[in-house]
This record gives structure tokens, C-alpha cells and sequence, in this order.
């Protein structure tokens, strides 16, 4: 006898299921491939994306049309100017420190700490948030 196994699934942009509708453990899955992701309800009320890392300028689910919170350890690849990595603490995007980034000229929206190669002057950078500049290493 063969058992069927069903999760909740979603092909509409940015909708995220709410954790009140799923069980402990239940899956629901978005195969929209503008923001495809795979989700969990936590043991508790939270809802845990668990892939794939959304690439794009902006925050993913900045407008959902599901539930509207990010997941805690959720990923973000920002290509808004360098492709800085940033993960979500729970609250809000944090960047991944020691970010390396090799082109001609210098980023145009830097992060602290940030590591950057410029091709052009031969120069090995990191920027200064308090300085608001690049500084030579």
C-alpha cells in the first residue's frame, strides 16, 4: 500500500505560509521561481525558511503577500552593489563580516569592515564607516 505524503504549496509571489496554519514540522513549499522557498513551523510559533538563499536587490518578502516576517538564519544575497551575503538574526538582516569584493574603482554602498581589491589603482581596501571612506591596507 503506498502512503501519500501532502505539504502545503503555494506557486503565487512572496507568500509565505502562516505558522498559526501549519503543524509543528509541517512543510508548505513555494514553487513560484521569482521566490521559491521551502518552509517549517518551529515547535514554537515561528516559521523557518529553509532554502533556497534569495538573490536580489532587495530584502526577500519585502511585500509579501503571506505572512510578512523574514526567518530567523534566513539568507539574502544583496546584489544591490557588491554581493554582500546577509543572514537574518530574527529581527532583521544582518551583514556577514569579512566581505571581499575585486573590481576596478571602489563599491558604491560599502559596509563596515567591508574588503575590497581595487584592480585599477593596485590598492587593497577596507571601509571605514566612521571615516565614511575607503582606507589603504
Amino acid at each position: 500500500m503506498s502512503v501519500q505524503i501532502l505539504s502545503r504549496r503555494s506557486s503565487v509571489l512572496r507568500d509565505r505560509p502562516f505558522p498559526t496554519r501549519l503543524g509543528d514540522g509541517e512543510l508548505a513549499i513555494n514553487t513560484n521561481a521569482g521566490e521559491p522557498g521551502l518552509f517549517v513551523k518551529d515547535s514554537g510559533s515561528g516559521l523557518i525558511k529553509a532554502g533556497p538563499t534569495f538573490v536580489g536587490a532587495t530584502a526577500p518578502n519585502a511585500s509579501g503577500v503571506g505572512f510578512t516576517s523574514s526567518s530567523k538564519g534566513e539568507s539574502w544575497l544583496d546584489t544591490a552593489s557588491t554581493h554582500i551575503l546577509k543572514i537574518n538574526d530574527g529581527t532583521s538582516f544582518q551583514t556577514v563580516k569579512a566581505v571581499v569584493s575585486r573590481s576596478a574603482g571602489q563599491p558604491t554602498s560599502p559596509v563596515d569592515g567591508q574588503l575590497h581589491y581595487d584592480t585599477t589603482a593596485s590598492n587593497f581596501l577596507m571601509y571605514d564607516a566612521d571615516a565614511a571612506a575607503w582606507v589603504t591596507l
